[in-house]
């Protein structure tokens, strides 16, 4: 990479800004703190940046880079993408700094500190020793945009994380900004805090954009789309029905504002910078979608937009004192993730049915998705200690699995909320109270919050949150689906004819072979999810023969024996299995005639009270 040198001084192009925020300006306080961002060479894939400093104290002395940040449940450590950090007092004089660790630089004498310059890779292409970041958490300079997940480069003075700051960046003349802070009228960024910028990331560059209103939300949908196949218009055009119906479901408006910042790029793009991943991270008045424009279906941003746009909810309404305000340096787990994500995932699809976009049977057919999906995942592993261990290879190897089993759960919670109120109080109007009683300012004691739930439902939550929150018993589906009227029906032959070991194949962060997605017949021959692959029908399996081996297996007929060599727990196991005919697992058919009593449950369950 090629390192610049900079001065502190910036010019702002000035250019149409197209906003999503509320002016904050009338409550700004003195500001010690002010970013300045230069992004104006983009081809250097460096972000230079200078902070402006006054009236620092002694306690000032160490400045940090995120070690993590919201919503990842991962080590990021962005300071290991920091060169050429160096002080200077007013005089501009160079002041003693040292790194103290991968995030932090110490400074000699904060009290004449009047700037800091530092550079920033961007994370897309670096060559960072360390994990790699997510696109949609990390950072991208192009010649044509310019994505700034704001922690990922701005950094705090100890101490300071509370205090006002502001921003400034420098950018190509003609490109527009998209963000949820609006700027002043000399295109300054004002947040209120730290915590409030670190949480508003940036899309710059050639942008469509295009606006909707929620109940009161002002939306804004900013677009980068490398191949032009999709623009803020189309976008919206899809989602918007789901938006709304997302104003439907709170009934309230928990923020002013909100913008979807999308960058959507083609498989040249994917390949150069050798992404594994692609997706969405939510920030409490924005979120960031990073996804893969030539294999992208309009349903699918309509979902995941769904999901994101959710988390206005929680945690920015409702989180636990552990992550509030938030611990940037050091990681500190809460055993709610399942909240955060599971709650929010179950928001997203039951409100599309309760909004008629959906009719009972989809969301069933989604229901069977998630389960299946969920068996690809360690089994009894529970939520509470996956959150719990989500900073660990083993909570990041299962962290997915939120989004099916968190659901599901909430989808059960619901029916059982639904069932002890006789119909008149669901999941979602005990999620809205703790809403309302909680709030943005006032989070909920962590050790606390289960018993908070029973106090404002009902005592048996108890025994719903110990078996299948806290403990990880298998969830009760045919029993609570058959109250709305759908017969469960845990596996039937498939229509595809095709022959199949029953259990997929992934790698684990060792790069080992592990099953995922085990059948009930594998299962019965002593298959488990997690189990790592060491030798099929006696040879060794290696990432040169996998595949073939496999496809070798498979031209024996059903029925043929395999014999499988795993790992599990440290310990070497014989598995005895065999080829078999291939299964639909997790059916559900809706019933013909529904009772009374299964009619008014199925028209609670599918409206809003």
């Amino acid at each position: 990479m090629k390192r610049f040198k900079h001065a502190f001084l910036l010019i702002l192009c000035m250019v149409p800004f197209f906003l999503a925020g509320n002016p904050e300006s009338n409550k700004k306080k003195e500001i010690r703190v002010r970013y300045l961002v230069d992004i104006t060479q983009p081809e250097t894939d460096l972000f230079k940046v200078t902070v402006l400093a006054n009236n620092l104290s002694a306690k000032n002395d160490i400045y940090n880079i995120p070690c993590i940040v919201p919503g990842t449940y991962s080590i990021s450590d962005f300071g290991r993408f920091v060169t050429d950090f160096h002080a200077f007092d007013k005089k501009d004089r160079e002041l003693q700094t040292e790194k103290i660790s991968t995030d932090r630089w110490k400074i000699s004498n904060p009290k004449k500190v009047a700037r800091l310059e530092y550079t920033v890779e961007d994370t897309f292409d670096s060559e960072a020793e360390g994990g790699s970041i997510s696109p949609m958490c990390g950072t991208g300079i192009e010649s044509s945009f310019v994505l700034l997940n704001t922690f990922g480069v701005l950094g705090f003075f100890e101490g300071m994380q509370s205090e006002p700051v502001e921003l400034t960046i420098a950018h190509k003349p003609g490109w527009m900004i998209g963000t949820a802070l609006i700027p002043d009228e000399n295109g300054i960024f004002y947040a209120e805090s730290y915590d409030r910028l670190a949480d508003s990331p940036f899309l710059t560059g050639n942008l469509t954009v295009d606006s909707t209103k929620v109940n009161g939300i002002d939306v804004k949908i900013f677009v980068y789309c490398q191949t032009e196949s999709l623009n803020a218009s189309s976008i919206k055009e899809v989602a918007n029905h789901t938006l709304q119906s997302a104003g439907d479901f709170s009934g309230y408006d928990p923020v002013p504002n909100y913008a979807f910042l999308f960058c959507l790029l083609n498989k040249d793009e994917y390949a150069k910078n050798r992404f594994q991943s692609s997706g969405a991270l939510e920030h409490s008045y924005s979120s960031v979608y990073t996804l893969h424009s030539e294999d992208l279906s309009l349903s699918d941003i309509r979902d995941i937009m769904a999901h994101e746009f959710m988390h206005i909810l929680t945690p920015l309404n409702l989180s636990s004192e552990v992550i509030q305000p938030f611990n940037f340096m050091t990681p500190i787990p809460s055993e709610h993730i399942w909240l955060y994500e599971g709650v929010t995932e179950w928001v997203s699809e039951i409100m599309q049915l309760r909004s008629s976009q959906i009719a009972p049977g989809e969301f069933m057919d989604r229901i069977s998705s998630k389960m299946n999906k969920a068996g690809r995942y360690e089994e009894r592993y529970s939520l509470s200690a996956m959150s719990l261990e989500c900073y660990t290879p083993r909570g990041q190897q299962a962290f997915p699995n939120y989004y099916q089993l968190g659901s599901l759960t909430a989808t059960l919670l619901d029916l059982r909320l639904l069932e002890l109120s006789a119909g008149k109080k669901g999941l979602r109007e005990l999620f809205l109270e703790l809403v309302h009683d909680y709030g943005k300012d006032n989070p909920f004691p962590e050790e606390d919050f289960f018993d908070t739930l029973v106090a404002q439902s009902y005592p048996e939550i108890r025994s719903f949150i110990d078996m299948y929150i806290r403990d990880s018993q298998s969830l009760p589906f045919a029993e609570y689906f058959e109250k709305i009227g759908f017969r469960y029906i845990p596996q039937k032959p498939s229509s595809n004819k095709r022959a199949t070991m029953d259990a997929g194949i992934t790698l684990n962060e060792n790069k080992e072979f592990i099953a995922a997605g085990v059948g009930l017949q594998a299962k019965e021959c002593g298959l488990r999810n997690g189990d790592i692959y060491l030798k099929l029908n006696g040879e060794a399996i290696t990432m040169e023969n996998a595949r073939e081996l496999g496809m070798k297996t498979m031209q024996n007929p059903v029925g043929t024996g395999i014999t499988m060599v795993v790992r599990r727990d440290g310990k070497e196991i014989t598995i005895q299995s065999k080829i078999f005919p291939r299964m639909d697992y997790h059916i559900f058919e809706e019933m013909e005639h529904l009772t009374p009593e299964q009619q008014a449950f199925r028209k609670a369950w599918s409206s809003y009270l």
